[in-house]
This record gives structure tokens, sequence and C-alpha cells, in this order.
């Protein structure tokens, strides 16, 4: 079963479907997580996998692969309310018709944006990767590089204490993108927010109460590939939202956000704060 699973995430698609024989659409979002960090530590269930699933039909509790417990879902929400949030996503943009990773796309776009700021662009030749940006950047930057990197840490309220520390162009290079990185996805994260029924909510100071980690690639194989690097990216969001919209909200927590939502992503979890 520990193969099958780790093979693809096609394979747990496959096999968490078959929990709903006779259906020709998918009906469900589900969210994977790793049972020790849900449940402690009791016993067997340390670091074997457990899924959350919302379908709009309860699924068979016939399974060789899953102990299935079901419950009926209707959260009862009101205008204003605030909510604790749990998000996997998978963040694209849409730019001349076709859709990117917003998190390669922020980074690409950002290094672009400097080399050209920094009159470097005559170092790049075709079509250039993310590599040789920071190359042309961090041989020919010099202190113009350094100073500019420092403005920007220094404007970023997540980032500015890192220059405390003694940092390279280089170090300087990889915090600045991250800050990019964590912007871009504050925005992305806005943005569905406004279409989906509930807006972040905001500390003292301005910001967003909301943070992103485990970005991961994840390939897909199969009947699922549409090409040799068929994939899709997921990061997974945690915040504080409040409800602006009842009804689009309630249809964001059993429609998903976002892609990718057969492969795992799109399903909010929520709770009362």
């Amino acid at each position: 079963m520990a193969k099958v699973l780790a093979d693809s995430v096609y394979n747990i698609h496959r096999l968490l479907w078959d929990l709903f024989p006779g259906q020709k659409q998918r009906n469900f979002l589900y969210r994977e997580e790793i049972a020790r960090e849900q449940l402690g530590y009791q016993g067997g269930a340390r670091g074997e996998s457990l899924y959350y699933l919302v379908s709009s039909s309860a699924p068979s509790s016939q399974s060789p692969f899953f102990a299935v417990e079901t419950r009926r879902y209707e959260p009862q929400l009101q205008p204003d309310e605030a909510l604790r949030f749990e998000l996997r996503a998978n963040p694209v943009v849409t730019k001349n018709g076709k859709k990117h990773d917003v998190v390669m796309d922020a980074q690409q776009t950002f290094l672009k944006l400097l080399c050209e700021e920094l009159g470097l662009l005559s170092h790049l030749q075709g079509t250039p990767e993310k590599k040789e940006y920071k190359n042309v950047l961090l041989t020919h930057g010099g202190q113009r590089l350094d100073s500019r990197l420092t403005d920007l840490l220094d404007g970023d309220y997540r980032y500015a204490e890192r220059l405390d520390q003694k940092l390279t162009p280089r170090e300087k290079l990889e915090w600045a993108l991250r800050a990019e990185i964590d912007n871009t996805l504050d925005e992305w994260m806005a943005k569905q927010g406004k279409q989906n029924g509930f807006t972040i909510v905001k500390d003292t100071h301005g910001n967003l109460k909301l943070q992103n980690s485990a970005y991961q690639w994840h390939a897909l194989t199969g009947k699922a590939a549409k090409g040799k690097k068929s994939g899709f990216s997921a990061v997974d969001f945690t915040g504080d939202l409040v409800v602006s919209d009842v009804e689009a909200f309630k249809k964001s927590l059993f429609n998903g956000i976002g892609r990718s939502k057969a492969f795992g992503c799109g399903l909010m979890l929520v709770k009362r704060i």
C-alpha cells in the first residue's frame, strides 16, 4: 500500500475515486495529511497517510485500503465571521492565454526586472533561465546590486531583520526572492478571497495574517500526464479570514479553490477562532 501511494499523486487520486463506485465525474475534494501530525504518538497511526474528503455523496465503507469514517458536513456560517483556515492550493497566473506557476513566474519576473534595472540584460542571450539571471546579477551586479537588495529587504517587514546579519550578495538575493514569493502569494490569496466570499484578516500593522509553506512540485505520470514535464505545484497556506459573502464562501468549501482539485488541492479546512 505504501508503495502504491508513494508512486504518484495520480495513484492516490484513483484509489480515492474507487470510494465512489459508479461516479462518472469526480464529486469530491481531498487533502492528504500525515497521521503523526494529527494524532500525536498513538501507536500504529504514526507516519501513516490520513485523508480528509468533502464529497456530495458518502464514500463506500468497503475498502481494502482505507478505514473510512463519515459524518455530515453542514457548515453554519454568518457574515463577518472570523475563521482560521488551512489550504493546500495550486497557485497559477495566466499570461498570454497560458497558465504559469505563480512561484516560478514571480522569481523569473523579479530577476529579469532586477537585471533590467541594473543595466545587465546585455549579458544575457536567448530566453534565460532563473540560474542564468542569478549568475549575471552576482557576477556583474557589484555594489549596485548589494545596495538595491538592501533597500528591498529593508522595506519588507518579514525580512528586514535579516540585515542585522552579515549577508553576502548571494544570501541577500535569496532572501529578496523569498520576499517576492511571499508578496506574490499574498496577492494570489487576496484575489481568491474576492472571488470566493472572504477577506484575509490584517494585523495591527496592516499586514495579512497569512503564512505559506511547503512549496512542492508534483510530477504527473500515466493517463494524467499531458507531456514530459507534466505536473503541478502545491503550496500550503494558513491564516485567518473573515466571511464576506456566506453563499460564495460556502460554495468554495464544497467546490474548492484554485486548480488541481483532482490531485489534493483546493480543499479549505476551517475552524472558528
